[in-house]
C-alpha cells in the first residue's frame, strides 16, 4: 500500500508521498535543534519527526481528507469530513513511555499540539484517552514499512535528558516550535513552491544539502554585515576627523573596548553606557562580532517600545543592507487579522515569510515578541520562531524596563538559551538594572561587562546638571509660565492625562508642541521632524510629552524638565539634553507636580524608591547609583507572578514546571490586556480611505501588505477599560467588515475613530480621564 502526506495543489499537479513528507520533516527538525547542547536530544528530534503524522496512516484519514486510496494506489472521491491525525503518535508515546508530569512527557505534547496551540498536560491527557493503543500500534507497524529506521529507534531505549522542572516546559516548547516549522516549511516546498524560492532557498537539490549549505551561509552572513558596519564606522571616523568632535572620541572609545570582548565565551554581558553614547551601534558590533567568532548565525535586537523599534531598524537596514537585499527583519505589532489558518496565508514577500519564522540575520522585535509571545506563547504560530533563536546574540535594549514582575520567569528563560541553546545576552542601557548573582539572581554568576571602568565615561560624558523641585509641589500653572520663558525646552510628564492639561496651559502656538499615544504614529512623527528642525534652526520649540520620547529618541534641547518619576526615567529624560555635548551644561529640572498621582505597582515603587534616593543625595551622573535602588526595588515587589490552575493559585515556576502551558501563558503578559487598535480617519483622511479601500479591495492579505503595514501609522491603541469610555464615538471599520463579509470570516476587533470624533491637530484623540491615571507604554 502507498499512503499520501498530502495532495495536488494550484502550483504542484503531483501528489507527496507520506514517506517524504516524514522524513522531510524529520531532517528538518533534526537541522532546526542543532544548537541545542542537551544529550540525547537528536533521538527525540527524529522520533518527533517519525511520529508526528502517524495517524495519517488511517484509511478514514486517507479517503476522506485526501482523497486517496493506499489499496489501489490511485485518487478516489471521498466525502470530506474531519479526521485526527496528531493524536496518534502522541498516544503512542504515551503508553511506551508511561507518561507523568516529571518525567517522558516530551514527545507526546510536541506530536500532538503540532497543530493548534499548546494545552496543559491535563488536558493531554484527556484528548490522548479517546485513542486506543490497539489501533495506534497497528499504524506503527504501516509506519515502519515506509521509514524502517522507525523500527530500530522504537526497539532502543530512549535516552533520559537531563533536563528537568522550567528546563523541561521550554524544551517542549522548543522540540514543538521545531516540529511546526519543519512541518510548515516541507508542507510549504510541495504545495505552494513559489514560496520557497521568496525565502531565498533553492529547489531541486537534496534537502540535507540545501540544510547544510543555509546553516554554512547563515554564519557567512554574520561576517559580511560586520564587514559593512565596520566600514561604515571607518567612514564616521573619517568625517569626524575633518571636524572633530569630543563626544565623538568618547563613543569610539566604548565602541572599541566592547567589540574587544568579542572572543570572550558566549554566556550573559553587560553594556552600561551614558545616554548619547553611542549604544546603539556598539551593541550591535560585538554582537555580529561574538557571532563571527563562535559559529552562531543571527543576532535578535529587543526593544522594549514600538516608538523606537522602526528607528532602530532603519539604522540597522543604512547601514547592512545593500539594494534589492533582505537582512533586517523589522517584527512587532503591526495590525494583525487572521483571514486564514495558520500555515495556510498568501504572504508575497521575503519580509512576510520571515515573520512566520524569524529566518533573517538580523531581527529587531520587541520583548513582547520575544518573551511574551515567543518564549511563552502558546500558539503555535508563536512558537516556531522558537528554534531560531537558538544560535543567537539576543540583545535587550533598555534592559531597565524589562518588567520587574516578571522578572524571575524572564531570566528563566534567557539562563535557558545561555546554558542550552547556544545563546549569548547582551542587556543593554545607561541605568543597569542591578542584575547579578550578588543580589539574588543566580543565572547571572558570570555576567561580564563590555565596558570596562564605565563610570569614566559617565563622568566624561557628563552634560548636564540637575535642579531638584521635589519637596513642594509646583503647580501647572506656574510650571507653564516658566515653559514659556525658554525659547527651547522639553517637560516629560507622567501621564497622558498631565501632557493634555499642561499643553493647554501653555498655549497652542506655532512654537509650542505635545507629543503622546493618544497621537498616531504618523502625526507623531511629523511633530517630532518639526520639533528637530525647529532645534536646528535655533527656532522656538517648546514640548510637552509623555515618557514616549524618554529612550531612543533622538533629540537635543538646552533644558528639560522632568515630573518626579522613577529614577532611570529621570536619567533617561536628562539623555534629551546636551545630548551632542554642544553646550558648556545643560540644564534638567526635576519636579513634583501639584496633581502627583503615580500609575499604580510597579511604576509607582520605583517612584517612591527615586524620591528616597534623591532626598538622601544620590548623584545620577553615578552609573553604581542604581544598585541599591534596584536591589530595594526587587526587595519589595514580587518578580514573579501566581499563576491560577483551576479554582487555586501555583508559584510561577511550580506552574511552568508541571507544564500548566496555558495558564502560565495567561499569567506572563508584559502588557495587561489585549489592547484594541483604533483606526484614526481625521489625520489625514484621503490617505487612510486609500488605504483602506486597498485592503477591502485585495484578493487576500498578502496584496494588501504594505497597506496593513503604512495603516499603523494612523493607529492608537487602548486598553479596554479606556475604550469602553470613547466607545459613544468608537466605530466599526466598514471597509474591513465588507471585506469580512466577502471572505467569510468575522471582521477583526479594530475600531475607528471616525471623521465626526474630535481629532485635535496639536493634541490628538482629545479625553479627560480624570482620576485614572495611565502611562504611555
Amino acid at each position: 500500500m502507498q499512503f499520501m502526506g498530502h495532495s495536488p495543489s494550484t502550483e504542484n499537479p503531483e501528489w507527496q508521498t507520506l514517506e517524504n513528507h516524514v522524513v522531510g520533516v524529520t531532517e528538518r527538525t533534526m537541522h532546526h535543534v542543532r544548537y541545542m547542547a542537551v544529550p540525547g536530544l537528536s533521538v527525540y528530534a527524529r522520533l518527533t519527526g517519525l511520529l508526528h503524522d502517524l495517524g495519517k496512516y488511517r484509511m478514514d484519514f486517507q479517503h476522506h481528507r485526501l482523497n486517496w486510496n493506499p489499496i489501489t494506489g490511485q485518487p478516489q472521491k471521498y466525502t470530506e469530513k474531519p479526521v485526527p491525525h496528531s493524536d496518534a503518535g502522541a498516544k503512542f508515546m504515551q503508553g511506551l513511555l508511561d507518561m507523568d508530569r516529571e518525567i517522558a512527557s516530551e514527545l507526546p505534547f510536541v506530536i500532538a499540539n503540532h497543530h493548534g496551540r499548546l494545552r496543559d498536560v491535563d488536558a493531554l491527557s484527556t484528548r490522548l484517552s479517546e485513542s486506543e493503543m490497539r489501533e495506534v500500534e497497528a499504524l506503527v507497524d504501516l509506519a515502519v514499512l515506509d521509514t524502517p529506521e522507525l523500527a530500530d529507534l522504537l526497539q532502543s531505549e530512549l535516552p533520559a535528558l537531563p533536563l528537568e522542572g522550567t528546563e523541561r516546559a521550554f524544551l517542549i516548547r522548543l522540540l514543538l516550535g521545531a516540529l511546526v516549522d519543519a512541518d510548515r516549511l516541507d508542507t510549504e516546498e510541495h504545495g505552494i513552491p513559489s514560496k520557497v524560492t521568496l525565502r531565498g532557498k533553492e529547489l531541486g537539490t537534496p534537502l540535507l544539502d540545501r540544510l547544510e549549505a543555509e546553516a554554512v551561509n547563515e554564519k557567512l552572513d554574520m561576517g559580511l554585515l560586520l564587514d559593512r558596519l565596520e566600514t561604515a564606522q571607518a567612514t564616521f571616523a573619517a568625517q569626524d576627523a575633518k571636524h572633530p568632535q569630543p563626544i565623538n572620541v568618547l563613543r569610539r572609545e566604548m565602541y572599541s573596548a566592547a567589540a574587544m570582548q568579542a572572543e570572550q565565551p558566549p554566556g550573559f554581558f553587560r553594556l552600561t553606557m551614558p545616554t548619547g553614547g553611542g549604544k546603539t551601534l556598539t551593541s550591535l558590533a560585538f554582537a555580529l562580532k561574538h557571532a563571527q567568532a563562535h559559529g552562531l548565525r543571527r543576532v535578535i535586537y529587543g526593544v522594549p517600545f514600538t516608538t523606537i523599534i522602526d528607528q532602530t531598524a532603519r539604522t540597522f537596514r543604512d547601514l547592512l543592507e545593500q539594494d534589492g537585499e533582505f537582512k533586517v527583519l523589522e517584527h512587532h505589532s503591526n495590525l494583525e487579522v487572521k483571514e486564514t489558518p495558520d500555515g495556510q496565508e498568501r504572504q508575497t514577500t521575503a519580509p512576510d515569510l520571515a515573520t512566520e519564522n524569524w529566518d533573517a540575520p538580523i531581527i529587531v522585535t520587541t520583548t513582547v515578541r520575544l518573551f511574551q509571545e515567543t518564549l511563552f506563547g502558546t500558539r503555535t504560530a508563536q512558537l516556531r520562531r522558537l528554534h531560531n533563536v537558538l544560535g543567537s546574540v539576543i540583545v535587550l535594549d533598555e534592559a531597565q524596563s524589562l518588567p520587574a514582575p516578571l522578572l524571575r520567569p524572564t531570566l528563566d528563560a534567557l539562563s535557558f538559551l545561555v546554558n542550552y541553546a547556544g545563546c549569548s545576552v547582551v542587556l543593554c542601557t545607561a541605568t543597569q538594572p542591578a542584575l547579578d548573582e550578588r543580589l539574588g539572581f543566580p543565572a547571572l554568576s558570570n555576567i561580564r561587562d563590555l565596558v570596562p571602568n564605565a563610570a569614566r565615561y559617565f563622568d566624561e560624558l557628563k552634560r548636564v546638571e540637575y535642579e531638584f523641585r521635589i519637596t513642594t509641589p509646583t503647580p501647572w500653572a506656574d510650571l507653564a509660565a516658566e515653559l514659556n520663558t525658554h525659547e527651547q525646552v522639553l517637560c516629560i510628564v507622567n501621564t497622558r492625562q498631565h501632557a493634555h492639561d499642561l499643553f493647554a496651559l501653555l498655549g497652542s502656538y506655532e512654537g509650542n508642541f505635545h507629543l503622546s499615544t493618544h497621537m498616531c504614529p504618523v502625526h507623531r512623527k511629523r511633530e517630532l521632524n518639526t520639533i528637530r528642525q525647529r532645534l536646528g534652526d535655533g527656532l522656538p520649540c517648546r514640548v510637552v510629552s509623555t515618557q514616549l520620547i524618554e529612550a531612543g529618541v533622538d533629540v537635543d534641547f538646552p533644558r528639560v524638565y522632568r515630573a518626579m518619576g522613577p529614577l532611570e526615567a529621570i536619567v533617561q529624560a536628562a539623555g534629551r539634553c546636551n545630548r551632542e555635548g554642544r553646550l558648556g551644561t545643560g540644564q534638567v529640572v526635576v519636579f513634583r507636580p501639584e496633581d502627583h498621582k503615580m500609575p499604580r505597582g510597579d511604576y509607582e515603587v520605583r517612584e517612591s524608591l527615586a524620591r528616597t534616593a534623591l532626598n538622601e543625595n544620590a548623584d545620577l551622573h553615578d552609573p553604581e547609583v542604581f544598585t541599591p535602588y534596584f536591589q530595594k526595588l526587587y526587595g519589595q515587589i514580587n518578580l514573579a507572578p501566581k499563576v491560577k490552575i483551576h479554582s487555586g493559585e501555583l508559584e510561577f515556576q511550580k506552574a511552568h514546571a508541571e507544564l500548566y502551558f496555558e495558564q502560565v501563558a495567561a499569567a506572563y503578559q508584559m502588557i495587561d490586556g489585549e489592547q484594541v487598535p483604533v483606526i484614526i480617519r481625521g489625520f489625514d483622511p484621503a490617505k487612510v480611505d486609500g488605504l483602506l479601500a486597498i485592503i477591502r479591495d485585495a484578493r487576500y492579505k498578502g496584496q494588501a501588505r504594505d497597506a496593513w503595514r503604512e495603516l499603523q501609522g494612523y493607529t492608537i491603541s487602548l486598553y479596554p477599560h479606556h475604550a469602553k469610555k470613547l466607545a459613544q464615538w468608537l466605530v466599526g471599520v466598514p471597509e474591513l467588515e465588507e471585506r469580512a463579509r466577502r471572505l467569510g470570516v468575522e471582521a477583526p476587533l479594530i475600531q475607528q475613530w471616525p471623521t465626526t470624533a474630535q481629532y485635535d491637530d496639536k493634541l490628538g484623540v482629545v479625553m479627560a480621564f480624570g482620576d485614572d491615571p495611565f502611562t504611555s507604554h
